[in-house]
């Protein structure tokens, strides 16, 4: 089934790239990117979504995309975030969440509202009680101290993207993604490092599904297998899969098997 995507500004004012499921009566899903992210990294995910039936809003976050114009990102704050991720909640009526990276931390927020039906992780960062942090993500960030203590804008080198994002990506495309990247906030990058963020399981009442990458060098295995843990949430592993998990070759069987999973669920 062909499958259209357009440009929209939600209820409340947050951007999104829509993907139409014609004739279908399922709830719409709600794609929430990470650091240094943007809606485009959705763009294949949920257009293979959409032809399974489930239509879908891909948001940019403030400072991302096109999303709200900041005056300075490096101070932006997680739970800013998280309020333009709940305004996109509402928008959408209760809709279904897959959040990646930060974004899977913001879809556990919202499962804590009771804001969606149900929520997908994709290699999802961690709320406070579990550890975001391995020896490589704390080597590559030594050189980022700076702009994470003093909230400055945080932006990704080649070698960072491509030793902890693009890792399973093949290299002849890493110059079309870094260009897309774009900075992140130090506030929001130290907040989440400190694990600041709390989420309360016992108000997680949705089903939720944790989908890890075992070659993850950003956000490695045991933090997606803790995160089901914490939620008794469904655990989906992938071998010879990095971090960029909805974009890297191979991400078809995983919207298949998410689709599967929503279908079940």
């Amino acid at each position: 089934m062909a499958v259209s995507a357009r440009r929209v500004v939600l209820a409340g004012g947050v951007p999104a790239v829509v993907t139409d499921a014609p004739g279908s009566s399922r709830p719409p899903v709600l794609y929430i990117h990470g650091m240094f992210g943007g809606a485009w990294m959705f763009e294949s995910f949920a257009r293979r979504l959409a032809a399974c039936g489930w239509p879908g809003a891909a948001i940019d976050l403030r400072g991302h995309g096109d999303g709200r114009r900041v005056p300075d990102v490096g101070r932006v704050s997680v739970r800013e975030y998280i309020d333009d991720a709940m305004v996109a909640a509402r928008a959408l009526g209760r809709p279904i969440v897959i959040g990646h990276s930060m974004g899977g931390l913001l879809a556990q927020k919202l499962a804590e509202a009771d804001a969606v039906r149900a929520a997908v992780l994709v290699c999802a960062a961690p709320p406070r009680g579990i550890s975001p942090m391995s020896l490589q993500l704390l080597v590559r960030q030594a050189t980022h101290l700076p702009a994470l203590l003093r909230s400055r804008p945080l932006v990704p080198t080649r070698a960072d993207a491509d030793a902890l994002i693009f890792n399973r990506v093949p290299s002849a495309e890493h110059d079309a993604l870094l260009a897309r990247l774009v900075a992140e906030s130090g506030r929001a990058g130290r907040q989440l490092a400190l694990g600041a963020i709390t989420v309360d399981a016992r108000r997680v009442r949705c089903p939720v599904l944790s989908v890890t990458a075992l070659d993850d060098r950003f956000l490695p295995p045991r933090i997606g297998r803790a995160i089901a843990r914490k939620y008794g949430a469904d655990l989906r592993e992938y071998e010879g899969h990095g971090h960029f998990l909805i974009g890297e070759p191979g991400w078809e069987r995983v919207a298949d098997d998410v689709a599967a999973w929503l279908a079940a669920h």
